[in-house]
């Protein structure tokens, strides 16, 4: 509809249609990843129920579901903002592998859209953008090896694998993952936020004032 309306090319239409992506799940993204801080705030208690009951696995679920409850907290909310642009992913994939209109069409130095891009420029500025994408959504978070290595290696393996995709898919994400890190900036510095406010509940914690002994008062001597 882009293409034939606003008579914009398919390259350009790419570019629009993933920050489209990401503008109209904006909102599903945000309630996912404050639903994601809500769950590495009750960590700590999680922790230490597993720590209590690490003999009675029944009890302990128990316990974790009793928390979750307490708290509103949703374990699988904070994997919607992955799972959310895989459809438009995967569908953009045999559109461009079926597609007879994007093949032999050219996009700046991309001689052809539907192939995957001979000087591997695009892939390349993908595995960056989503390096850059996953640095700032860890934002607040502590640091642990898992993340460390989830920041490398997702990069990394996704790189290889769309060397062989279509230049077309990788300008799509590309975009759309460059058009994802200013609301993950916003919630990173609210996570920041959220984190400095803890530690000052806690730092300025008082114990409770002593209460005045009950009975009889002593006599003077």
């Amino acid at each position: 509809w882009m293409h034939e309306n606003l008579h914009l090319a398919y390259g350009l239409v790419l570019v629009m249609f993933g920050i489209l992506v990401r503008l109209v799940l904006w909102p599903l993204n945000q309630k996912a990843m404050r639903a994601n801080m809500k769950l590495q705030e009750v960590q700590p208690l999680m922790k230490e129920i597993q720590d209590r009951y690490k003999s009675d696995p029944q009890r302990m679920q128990q316990e974790v579901f009793k928390l979750y409850k307490e708290y509103k907290v949703n374990p699988l909310g904070g994997c919607w903002p992955m799972l959310l642009p895989m459809p438009v992913l995967f569908a953009l994939f045999f559109v461009f592998q079926n597609a007879i209109e994007l093949r032999g069409t050219s996009f700046m130095w991309i001689p052809d859209l539907s192939r995957p891009d001979p000087l591997y420029v695009i892939p390349i500025l993908m595995g960056a953008s989503m390096y850059f994408l996953t640095k700032v959504g860890q934002m607040g978070m502590e640091p642990n090896p898992q993340m460390k290595m989830m920041l490398y290696m997702m990069p990394l393996m996704m790189t290889g694998m769309f060397l062989f995709f279509p230049s077309g898919l990788n300008l799509y994400y590309t975009v759309s993952n460059i058009a994802s890190i200013p609301q993950q900036w916003l919630l990173g510095r609210e996570r920041m936020k959220r984190t400095a406010r803890a530690i000052v509940d806690v730092q300025t914690e008082r114990p409770p004032a002593p209460q005045p002994a009950q009975g009889k008062k002593r006599k003077k001597a």
